[in-house]
Order: C-alpha cells, then structure tokens, then sequence
C-alpha cells in the first residue's frame, strides 16, 4: 500500500491499518526518530498512544509529523500542509522546499543539502534519502579511505602497549593462565568503528531499498569495506565516535548513519530494517529554520538566542519558566529586546477581515505576559504565508494599566516560507530576508516604548 497525505488533510483509506497501527506504536515507543526529549507530553503512559497518524476503521489521517513511514507492506508519505492547496504541486518540489528548510535547521541534524537533492529525480521518500545516503557512502568511501586508531583489548604472551592489570587479574590470575597479559593498544588499522558502522548501515539498506540504483551502489560500498569485519552497531556507538575535523566528510556519513540506526527496531534478523521512518514535527521545522535564519542573516546587528529560557514568569515564588522561540538582543547602544514566537499555522484566506487578525487569543496573552516579565516592548509573531503574496504585518498596541506612556507592541505577519512556484532558493532567501530586514530595521529607527 502507497499512500500520500498532507497534515491534517483528508481521511484515506488503506486495507492493512492494524498492522499499521501497530508498527507505528512500536516507533513511538521506541522515540529515536527525532531530537525531542522534553516535549509530546499528552498521553505519555498510554500504551497504545503514537502521534504520527489517527485512525479511524481502516481510515487513517495525518497529524503534524512529515516525512514517511515504510513497513514491510506499507508506504505512507506525509508532506506540509502549506502544499494542501496546491493539488498539482510536484513531489521532487515539495522535496526540495524540506531540504532547504533544514538548510537553516540546527536543532535537526540532516546531512543532505539541496543542491545534492537537485541531482536526483526520484518519486518515493525513503528511496530517495537511500539514493543520497548511498550516493554520500560511495563517494567517501572511494575518495578518502578511513585508517585510523582502533582501540583493542587483547590477551597476550609479549605484552603490548599498556597492561591492564585489573583485568589481568581478573581473566588471567584467577584461572590460573599467568602467561596470558591483558594488554590495551591502538593499532592503524582500516578495519575500524566507523568503517565497520558504515558497512553495516549499507547492508540494512541493501535488505530495505527496492531501487537497482541503490542496491548497485550499495553493493559497491560493502565491497570497497571487504576487509572491514562484518559486526552489528547501535546508534550508541555512532553517537560515542569522535573524528578529527579534518574527516568533515565522515562526520556527515556518521550523521546518515544514526538516521538509519535510530530507525532499527528489535528483529531476530540481525539486517533487519523492516520499518524504516523519518518524522518530523512541522512546528519545530518552522521554529528551527526561522531561528536558523535569523541568526546566519542577521547576527552582526542581533544576538540570536533560540529557546532562550533563563527567566521564571514569578519571581516569587521562582516558577513557571519562560521559554522564547528566539529572543533577539541588539548589539547596538539601546540593547533592544524583541521576543519571537513562531506560530505554525495557516490562517485563513480572510483574516484580514478578523478583528483578532487569525491570531488565538491565548497567544496573545502569553506573549503579553513574557514582554511584561522581560521588560521587553517589542514582540513579531510569525507565521507562514499563505499564498506567494504575503500579507502587510498586523500590528496591536497593549497599553500599560500602571503608565500611559509604556507600551507593547505585537506585530504579526507572514513570512515567505514557501511558494506555489518551483523553488527558487535564491529568490524565496531574499524575499524572507527582506521581510524580516524591514521589521527590524523600524524597530533600529524608532525610539522604544518604555
């Protein structure tokens, strides 16, 4: 089964969904598919909670997560609701909008870039991130072979490097095998943890890619890697590898490689990769890519502080701790403040005829109370736009109840996240950065409200 859904879109019905269900139970369970560690806290006991696609009968229904899910029987593609409209809109295209996205991500590590994504033409999600992590294996492999310091434990008659006497004591004392020194040493060897990690990523791959393409390319790696011991790997142990800079390349591939380990559920099979999923949260995309952003644009004028999270809404008693999207600091002499907060929702095609501008009361609230607590008068709600002609931003006055004088000021306005177009990276950068040089650049050329 094949299936293609947008977030929050439509019902769709698929004819194995219990399995379905239950694959995704075992994912959530597992939670390695994503960086998130302190949030999703709804339902967190509840042994047959997941977040990634309701069920209804054998109907299912997207929620807030992009990117895919394969099982064995099963393919479910999920992209951005900002494309929900867009019916005729090309996958490659969509594709290519998500790679650019987490050009700016930092949060989110994914080792692939746009203009690697240019070069392939493939329709199916995971074949496509096979292609490119088999595509970045070969080329690293080929080009910069890896030989390098491996540690190794070793019982030997002439010692070697330093003797562990612990474990001399323990292995060779005690069963009486005094001849035999426990010895520690790091021989220069091919045969290391980060060729025998590689080699084992291109196998779970070559049992879960249907493509020839790939499975050729694959085959190629673990040829190259002959002499490289065939041992299974966790993401532990990738996560545990520290290269020297000058290997940026095998960095990049070790980051492809915790991409496929963190996907491995437990399997009799040892190259078992039966369920292969890559899932994000749109909401932390948005935020990620937004602070991303501002801080590689933007950053000679403004201290860019994402999740910025030092300050408690009560002093007294010390509680309820305040969390930013992003909190801009200037470098200027008036060290203004500004509070971002990203709001990943596509407001309707009239809310400029809404009072409240689309915008949920209780944002407002929150963000009033943190502009409050921060001494800070200045505060940009973002969010995406919802055609390619973005809206004028909407701009609120909150007068102070305690002086007249003092003031917040809320501006909430789209920004160019996407387009109905092509992607043209070049022509959607400088459209979202003069957006936000604009607002930015009102704020450098009026005095702040105290």
């Amino acid at each position: 089964m094949k299936r293609t859904l947008f977030e929050y879109d439509k019902w769709v019905k698929v004819e194995n969904s219990t399995a379905l269900f239950h694959s995704l139970k075992s994912i959530w369970r597992q939670r390695n598919f994503t960086d998130l560690t302190d949030e999703l806290e709804e339902n967190e006991t509840d042994k047959n909670y997941q977040p990634f696609l309701r069920f209804s009968n054998n109907e299912i229904r997207a929620n807030n997560y992009v990117g895919f899910i394969q099982t064995a029987n099963d393919l479910v593609e999920i992209y951005p609701k900002v494309f929900r409209n867009c019916p005729d809109k090309d996958k490659n295209d969509m594709l290519r909008h998500i790679f650019f996205w987490f050009n700016y991500c930092s949060k989110w590590k994914f080792p692939f870039s746009q203009a690697q994504l240019d070069r392939f033409s493939i329709d199916e999600f995971p074949e496509l991130i096979i292609n490119l992590i088999a595509n970045q294996f070969l080329e690293t492999v080929s080009n910069q072979p890896l030989t390098m310091y491996q540690p190794v434990e070793e019982a030997m008659q002439t010692p070697r490097g330093s003797i562990n006497f612990k474990r001399y004591i323990a292995n060779s004392l005690v069963s009486g095998n005094f001849q035999n020194i426990e010895c520690d040493y790091e021989p220069f060897l091919f045969d290391n943890k980060v060729n025998r990690v590689i080699k084992y990523c291109s196998r779970l791959l070559m049992n879960q890619t249907r493509f020839a393409e790939n499975i050729q390319m694959l085959q190629e790696v673990v040829f190259i890697l002959d002499e490289v011991e065939d041992i299974p790997c966790n993401s532990y142990e990738v996560e545990n590898i520290t290269l020297n800079s000058f290997f940026e390349d095998y960095n990049k591939v070790l980051d492809s490689c915790k991409l496929i380990l963190n996907q491995q559920l437990y399997s009799s099979n040892t190259y078992d990769l039966s369920q292969w999923c890559l899932l994000f949260p749109m909401e932390y995309i948005f935020e990620d890519f937004a602070a991303g952003f501002l801080a590689d644009k933007f950053s000679n004028d403004w201290k860019v502080e994402y999740q910025k999270s030092n300050e408690y809404l009560s002093s007294n008693p010390k509680a309820f701790n305040m969390q930013h999207d992003i909190f801009l600091t200037s470098k200027s002499a008036d060290r203004r403040k500004v509070i971002i907060d990203t709001k990943y929702k596509l407001r309707s095609f009239d809310f400029k005829n809404d009072i409240k501008k689309g915008i949920a009361q209780a944002d407002l609230y929150q963000m009033t109370s943190y502009a409050f607590r921060r001494g800070c008068t200045d505060i940009f709600l973002l969010y995406p736009n919802i055609t390619d002609d973005i809206n004028e931003p909407d701009i609120f006055e909150i007068n102070s109840g305690f002086s007249i004088d003092d003031k917040i000021t809320i501006t909430a306005m789209e920004i160019p996240f996407w387009t109905t177009e092509n992607l043209d990276t070049m022509t959607l950068e400088i459209k979202l950065f003069n957006t936000l040089k604009t607002q930015l650049y009102k704020l450098k050329t009026e005095s702040p409200n105290r």
